[in-house]
């Protein structure tokens, strides 16, 4: 008998998230319903939500994460609700996830949560959160740092899920909050420290130090910093009230704030009381890896990472998988000049790791040859989204990983969409290249020389040649337009020289004159 189709709603709070939010809510395109609650943006965000969903509520914003996020739950209808950040991409199928609630035995899961990095060589940054539940049994809880809890105070762990994945671009480019998010986070959290204190709840007051002190490292301000320090202090005095999730969470800040201010030894004495409080848990080892990379000291991150089982419990209900920390693995081999096992450890997680190693990284580290044996073992269920990692980074290195798998399935489409989009970011001779290979498979209306022509951050020459062999090579009338703006901007003093590069490639199209 087939499970019965399990339905959900995916909500989200959000405000003047427009940078963002069009590649968010594509992501979730699959679900049953998009509710999106607005807290009062000022740019176009709520325009951009009503092209995915009719659920769009103007709503308020009343200093409470939690409160906003039961006010936007309150317009879901479907069974089981995806909880998300604007500035979150889902990167899994929603065939995926419907499959673990058919079959699981739970009534909440977590899924990890994948921070992006500055580049794709630094070392990943995962966690899990509770982001999957029952619409009926679930509500939050939490002004700052709001989690999600049964409405009947049963406390249930919530199991990771499988195959389920979210990357996080948040701070890929800046690393701290904006100077207004940052300031009331603090303030709400200050708030939250006051009440506890007042009632005399201690437990509560532990927790909300540990939510103070999280928010005090996630702004710009020094003086932040220390007193988040301070703060840390005491509510690790308090450790023994605190639960699991707020002693990774502490853990984590401090040692994140510590490792930005260099003080590597304050990052360890957080990762030593963590480990005395949780021996044998394979997240402290993580933390502890990635500590000892930043710090330079390749040899004793793996010396942690070696003492992961291949899979285990954090403690919390979720499973840490050795695998998800593959790319840091594999660039710490490389520097010790391990390069036959990087090697072993690409060929064994692509052929069996529920993670895959990122393209960008394999090429990086172990060059062309390795990465180009390395394709013909590569499962079709990874091939499709190195394609789209590559669109992601679209650095140089992502372009060459598009090449080289085009290399060796020159008819695959995926591939030729995602050099579509960023060939034209890498120059002319690029974009001209990839156009050859685009009007080979039918796929001209993706002209790569196209989007270089109308692309007002390249050279107005550039544009004109682009759009002169455009209309010269295929007859793209579309260009017709763009070859007349980029001669507009043409300086005056270049201009001949653009006309002679034009009768290159397209002879007679424009005067010598």
């Amino acid at each position: 008998m087939s499970k019965k189709r399990q339905t959900i709603s995916a909500v989200f709070i959000v405000k003047d998230e427009e940078e963002v939010l069009d590649q968010c809510l594509e992501s979730v395109r699959w679900a049953d319903e998009i509710v999106v609650y607005d807290t009062g943006s000022t740019d176009r965000t709520c325009e951009i939500a009503r092209k995915y969903t009719d659920i769009v509520i103007e709503g308020y914003w009343d200093d409470d994460f939690g409160a906003a996020r039961n006010r936007a739950m309150d317009h879901a209808t479907k069974q089981w609700v995806l909880v998300m950040d604007a500035d979150e991409v889902f990167e899994s199928q929603g065939s995926t996830l419907r499959k673990h609630l058919a079959t699981g035995a739970s009534d909440a899961y977590a899924v990890r949560i994948v921070n992006t990095g500055a580049s794709s060589v630094d070392p990943t940054n995962e966690f899990t959160g509770t982001r999957v539940f029952r619409r009926e049994s679930y509500r939050y809880e939490g002004r700052v740092h709001e989690q999600p809890v049964r409405k009947d105070g049963l406390s249930r762990p919530a199991p990771v899920l499988g195959g389920i994945r979210l990357r996080h671009s948040g701070y890929a480019d800046q690393e701290r909050l904006s100077t207004e998010k940052a300031e009331r986070n603090v303030a709400l959290a200050r708030d939250e420290v006051t009440e506890a204190d007042n009632a005399g709840d201690l437990a509560a007051l532990a927790v909300a130090r540990v939510d103070l002190a999280r928010s005090l490292t996630l702004g710009a301000d020094e003086t932040w910093h220390d007193e988040s320090r301070e703060v840390a202090e005491l509510a690790w005095a308090s450790a023994d009230l605190l639960p699991r999730a707020a002693v990774k969470g502490l853990v984590q800040c401090q040692v994140g704030v510590a490792v930005r201010r260099r003080d590597y030894d304050l990052a360890r004495t957080w990762v030593g009381r963590w480990r005395e409080q949780s021996p044998g848990n394979p997240d402290v080892h993580l933390t502890a890896a990635q500590l000892e990379a930043q710090a330079g000291d390749a040899k004793a991150a793996l010396a942690e990472l070696e003492q992961m089982p291949t899979v285990g419990s954090d403690g919390l209900g979720g499973l840490v998988r050795r695998d998800h920390a593959v790319d840091l693995e594999l660039r710490l081999l490389v520097n010790v000049g391990r390069d036959a096992d990087a090697a072993a450890l690409v060929r064994r997680t692509v052929g069996a790791g529920e993670t895959c190693p990122t393209p960008m990284v394999v090429l990086a580290l172990l060059g062309e040859d390795a990465f180009s044996k390395l394709l013909p073992h590569l499962p079709d269920k990874w091939w499709r989204r190195w394609a789209l990692l590559a669109v992601k980074h679209a650095d140089t290195v992502a372009m060459r990983v598009l090449e080289l798998m085009d290399q060796y399935r020159p008819d695959d489409v995926t591939v030729l969409v995602s050099g579509a989009r960023v060939a034209p970011l890498h120059g002319l001779q690029r974009a001209a290249d990839w156009d050859v290979k685009l009007h080979r498979h039918n796929l001209g209306h993706l002209s790569t020389l196209i989007t270089y022509a109308g692309d007002e951050r390249a050279l107005p020459d550039d544009r004109a040649v682009a759009a002169a062999l455009a209309l010269s090579a295929y007859h793209d009338e579309r260009a017709l337009e763009l070859l007349q703006d980029a001669l507009d901007h043409v300086p005056q003093q270049r201009e001949h020289a653009v006309a002679q590069a034009i009768e290159v490639v397209a002879p007679g199209l424009v005067s010598l004159d």
